[in-house]
């Protein structure tokens, strides 16, 4: 890569970096909210819901006019957007209020992921896209585990309206971003970023696989149902569960499980281009199910195992199931990250507020959160059912992308 396709393919992964570490700000801010407002588990549970179904309704959609008329969205007004929406929820105490803000938010994530998921694919290497796109990944996940880390110390020890301060580094990051790109602008033809030659083995059919895309992408919304659920009411069944632990307890060990679901993103893509996607797929469905069990089976270091171990095994075939989708539309590659970024998150977050509906009603939030076993489980079998084999007769063509 030259210099400018290693400028873009850092400002993406910056970028990507900036914007995820204010989506989990949501789920430490429930138990306060809860607190503070009188809100029951749906109604917060909601919140949540509506950042991720706003996300993923417009991420598609985003990227499916972006492949259609090569439009990019500033990433940087993207970053500002999503920043500046979460952290102002801290200084609300109107429930209307919270959801037009986290709504602004969602729209800021929509337009980013699929623009910069894009400038990635466009960029690396072809037989190092599952490495570059668990790079991608992981610089948003990495945010994402510290933020929980970051928001609950800073709850605990200065109050809810502190969260307000995290607006800076999306502010400062956002104004780099912006720099980058008139830096960009400024190039002409002959220096413009060039995009990596694409060569791709697709069938000979030529077509698109949409019924095998179809099925990763059922498989990331329900993967994205069990996890989501988890992220969003973690905090809440330790902290106002039977557990007893405090704020700043349950941060930490948030931000330990998200942080193992960074290890495993990596591991999962790198093991992918080695040994294949679908099975590597397959193996971290199969394997995240008994670590799952064992979160509300067991207490103490046993429980502990679990969330880690669940959390690195479901993001283990995160990145998998993203490059998969690309893979099988080679052609509409922005709408392809959009449905596996966006659509299947939207389904986790409504998901997630279907959790906290069925909690009320239970009247036990660790009973409503077990039932997650069920889409957990089903992922691995519709997982077998993908027709996707790295051995199949192929044939090279160039894609324009």
């Amino acid at each position: 890569m030259d210099a400018l396709q290693k400028r873009r393919l850092y400002g993406a992964i910056t970028g990507h970096a900036l914007i995820d570490l204010y989506t989990p700000i949501l789920p430490i801010m429930l138990p306060a909210l809860i607190s503070s407002m009188g809100l029951s588990y749906f109604l917060a549970g909601l919140i949540v819901t509506v950042f991720n179904v706003v996300s993923s309704v417009t991420q598609p959609f985003v990227g499916l006019y972006s492949d259609r008329h090569d439009w990019r969205p500033s990433t940087a007004l993207c970053v500002f957007i999503g920043s500046v929406g979460i952290c102002l929820v801290a200084l609300t105490g109107n429930y209307a209020a919270i959801i037009c803000l986290v709504t602004g938010a969602a729209i800021g994530h929509a337009l980013f992921h699929p623009t910069a998921m894009n400038h990635v694919f466009r960029v690396c290497p072809p037989h190092k896209l599952g490495l570059y796109n668990s790079i991608f990944t992981t610089s948003g996940s990495i945010s994402y585990a510290l933020g929980p880390l970051i928001a609950g110390a800073m709850i605990s020890f200065w109050g809810l309206p502190s969260i307000i301060w995290l607006v800076i580094p999306g502010i400062v990051g956002s104004a780099w971003l912006y720099r980058g790109e008139r830096l960009a602008r400024t190039q002409t033809p002959d220096t413009a970023v060039k995009e990596t030659p694409r060569v791709k083995r697709v069938k000979k059919t030529g077509r698109y696989w949409w019924l095998p895309a179809g099925l990763v992408v059922t498989i990331c919304s329900l993967r994205a149902w069990g996890y989501t659920s988890m992220v969003t009411y973690l905090p809440t069944l330790l902290i106002l569960g039977n557990g007893g632990f405090t704020t700043l307890e349950t941060s930490v060990i948030v931000t330990v499980m998200l942080l193992c679901g960074v290890v495993g993103q990596v591991a999962g893509g790198v093991l992918s281009d080695r040994y294949g996607r679908k099975k590597m797929l397959v193996f971290g469905l199969v394997s995240a199910l008994p670590f799952f069990c064992a979160i509300f089976l067991f207490t103490g270091p046993l429980m502990y195992i679990g969330i880690f171990s669940y959390a690195f095994f479901a993001s283990f075939c995160y990145v998998t199931s993203v490059t998969m989708t690309q893979e099988l539309l080679p052609g509409s590659v922005s709408f392809a990250s959009g449905l596996t970024l966006g659509f299947s998150m939207g389904v986790g977050g409504i998901g997630a507020a279907l959790t906290g509906y069925m909690a009320d009603s239970m009247g036990s939030l660790t009973d409503a959160m077990f039932l997650m076993i069920i889409p957990i489980a089903a992922c691995p079998i519709i997982a077998l059912f993908v027709r996707y084999r790295e051995d199949d007769e192929e044939v090279m063509i160039d894609l324009k992308v």
